[in-house]
């Protein structure tokens, strides 16, 4: 199987508040609620995470807008500053190749679960301050099951790694000229658990296509890859293989009336590439400018769930229902549905039809109450199955029957 995370823990990070918010999560998970009520915060704090596993506190904070835009205001204002908390738990068994060991015999580890938790100090206006970090992971090796742990407080990490040799804990101190890198990054030591968590993390992709950002003219460069707003849209078309780039259109002719092919070529201004559509009735092809919203949106999407999932062990979308016609909704949800068999999957949305695809344990109902995001599966909404033998789940959202009030 592949990593996943199944449950994430939120604490005084923007409209979240405490105690901590704690979610389970699925292959396909779709959240939906009113506006403000939470849903891209969710997005922002596995996007903080990141930042903070492949930079460092300082700079994911900095991405953010600054220590009063990541901690919860409104505990704030109470004046009942509470450390900000983000954790998450990995389940899913998966098996690992380590590096060879010294008598050049490699042997496979099998990681039975991992559970990642940072503590962070917000409180001066200045400085982010590491209040604790923490990793637990359960493997199978050669018939032995193994735990590795890693516990942080202040500059000192505690590091218990059966993997290392001997098994016993070493103590090791975070560089005081880098006091907001996470242990999870690397204090001087190697860990197979740690390692695997900072590469998983590093495959989180997040989007929220915009169709006058994807439509431009961008550079050819072999590591590029589909920015959030759907940048290298057309450089990314023409590295793609023939099979992917032929899936693509035969998606695109279902539910674009008279798409027929579309092809990249490169302009003289700056070297760069541009795609162009093919219709059937038009012999020229025409530009990203003349094609609408809704397709530069779907070909970014289908890019995305075709290309970019290779690589991606999370992605997450903002509302990508944005263009389309309520018709696709059941595409829509077949193409996140596919998707998640290869890549966990979290997008946002307020579309009634797109939740009428789904399955209870697939959607994510949020609301704000108090001031604070709250999170439930609608699957844990009490007699949500004798609501669904008389409505559909778009249904009782719009009635406000489940909560998340559109």
């Amino acid at each position: 199987a592949l990593p996943m995370i199944t449950e994430l823990t939120i604490e005084g990070f923007k409209s979240f508040g405490s105690p901590a918010e704690t979610l389970e999560l699925g292959p396909l998970n779709v959240v939906v609620g009113a506006n403000a009520s939470g849903k891209t915060n969710l997005l922002s704090a596995l996007r903080f995470l990141q930042n903070a596993v492949t930079h460092d506190v300082s700079y994911a904070v900095s991405e953010m807008g600054g220590i009063a835009e990541v901690r919860n205001k409104r505990l704030r204002q109470r004046q009942e500053p509470k450390p900000m908390r983000l954790s998450l738990k990995l389940d899913n068994e998966f098996g690992v190749s380590p590096p060879e060991n010294p008598d050049g015999q490699g042997d496979l580890a099998i990681i039975r679960s991992l559970e990642y938790q940072l503590v962070l100090d917000l409180r001066s206006d200045e400085t982010p301050g590491i209040e604790a970090e923490s990793l637990t992971a359960e493997f199978a090796r050669l018939g032995e099951t193994d735990t590795l742990e890693l516990e942080r407080a202040g500059g000192e990490v505690v590091l218990t790694d059966p993997t290392g040799g001997s098994g016993a804990s070493q103590t090791l101190s975070v560089p005081e000229q880098e006091p907001t890198r996470l242990a999870l990054a690397g204090v001087g030591f190697f860990s197979l658990p740690a390692t695997l968590l900072r590469e998983e993390i590093r495959g989180w992709r997040f989007h929220n296509f915009v169709p006058g950002i994807a439509r431009q003219p961008y550079r050819e460069e072999p590591d590029a890859v589909l920015g959030p707003a759907g940048e290298e849209l057309a450089p990314i078309l023409h590295r793609m293989s023939e099979e992917d780039r032929a899936s693509i259109c035969q998606a695109l002719r279902v539910i674009v009336p008279g798409f027929r092919h579309i092809r990249t070529t490169k302009l003289p201004i700056e070297d760069t590439l541009a795609f162009q559509i093919m219709e059937d009735k038009l012999r020229a092809p025409m530009n990203p400018a003349s094609v609408s919203d809704g397709t530069v949106r779907l070909l970014a999407l289908l890019v995305l769930t075709t290309w970019s999932v290779q690589d991606a062990s999370l992605i997450t979308i903002e509302e990508p229902e944005n263009g389309l016609h309520p018709h696709l909704a059941g595409y829509l949800a077949e193409i996140l549905r596919s998707t998640s068999e290869r890549s966990q999957v979290v997008v946002t949305t307020h579309w009634a039809p797109l939740l009428d695809q789904l399955e209870p344990q697939e959607l994510i109902l949020c609301d704000r109450e108090d001031g604070f995001t709250k999170l439930q599966r609608a699957s844990n909404v009490a007699d949500i199955d004798r609501f669904q033998e008389h409505f559909s789940l778009g249904e009782l959202w719009t009635q406000g029957a489940i909560g998340a009030v559109p």
